[in-house]
């Protein structure tokens, strides 16, 4: 019983691959395309990680082309330890105080007053 339904998928799967017939040629350059498409996007990631890492790095104003070339030697490690080491964003500085000069003592005055709170003038 056995032998007979081996015999009858034997006969299955031979007529299932009678019916695709490839070259070897092209079942070669179907298979290492395929091997090659995993390839095409790890290096596709790890360039735009290595210019996210430049970015960063000149950003924060680290050596954007060392660690560039740190991530590029080491991959994943390099990364993980350029994430490390990293050092904070410079916050811009606050900006100055706008202010008005008074036009009759010359000094200057925040600009929200309607009056001088040196000479007492009346401000438009």
């Amino acid at each position: 019983m056995t032998n007979c339904f081996i015999n009858k998928l034997r006969r299955t799967a031979i007529g299932v691959f009678k019916m695709i017939p490839l070259p070897i040629e092209q079942l070669e350059w179907l298979l290492g395309t395929i091997c090659l498409i995993p390839i095409l996007i790890w290096f596709v990631i790890a360039i735009l990680l290595c210019v996210w890492v430049y970015r960063d790095a000149e950003s924060r104003g680290m050596s954007g082309v060392l660690w560039l070339i740190v991530v590029l030697i080491a991959g994943i490690i390099g990364l993980i330890v350029y994430l490390i080491v990293r050092k904070e964003k410079p916050t811009a500085p606050a900006p100055a105080p706008v202010t008005r000069i008074c036009p009759n003592c010359g000094r200057s005055i925040p600009p929200e007053v309607k009056f001088c709170p040196h000479c007492g003038k009346e401000l438009a």
